[in-house]
């Protein structure tokens, strides 16, 4: 009987014949990233509702990816600082 090749296997007898100290870059740095990518996801999200619910009359349009971005911006209030 023949096996189909699985790619999650493959890389899986690789992992154990690692390093222990690249392992545990593995072991941190994947948590790391899913937790990361869920932050930031989360904070865009946030960022859209809030838009969202102030509404098109309240929202300063110049500037807004800017503030958002770098909210110590000196264009946070449409003018740069001098």
């Amino acid at each position: 009987m023949d096996q189909s090749y699985s790619a999650w296997a493959d890389w899986l007898s690789k992992f154990h014949t690692w390093p222990e100290s690249i392992q545990a870059l593995w072991l941190i740095a994947v948590p790391a990233t899913l937790l990361g990518m869920t932050w930031l996801t989360m904070r865009g999200l946030i960022e859209i509702v809030r838009v969202v619910r102030s509404g098109p009359e309240t929202t300063d349009r110049e500037g807004a990816a800017v503030t958002a971005i770098f909210p110590s911006s000196p264009l946070r209030h449409g003018r740069p600082r001098t």
